[in-house]
């Protein structure tokens, strides 16, 4: 399997939700207006990186957390299993996956 990836998943409170992965044991479970939000911030930051340092989003559905550095040869996931770098085709793809209408 291609990571990073999204999917839908269903959650038994919030309904239907994306599951973003970055690998096989890393995701992040988002509300579909969570999904949005990144998606928004990922394409503002893959248009002009210069502008933010950080990404940050605490979701509903899950226990982690998304936190990213942004840089100039893409952006830096922090984990608790470590870190993961998305390219900007990374972004821009996970972007585009993410924007549920």
């Amino acid at each position: 399997m291609d990571y990073p990836l999204v999917k839908r998943v269903s959650h038994r409170l919030f309904g239907e939700m994306l599951r973003m992965m970055l690998s096989e044991r890393v995701y992040f479970d988002l509300t579909l207006e969570e999904g949005r939000t990144l998606s928004r911030n990922f394409t503002a930051v893959a248009f002009d990186w210069r502008r933010v340092d950080f990404l940050y989003l605490s979701p509903l559905g899950g226990d982690g957390e998304f936190s990213a550095a942004v840089r100039q040869d893409g952006v830096h996931v922090e984990t608790a299993d470590g870190a993961h770098h998305l390219t900007w085709d990374d972004v821009t793809e996970l972007a585009e996956r993410l924007a549920v209408v």
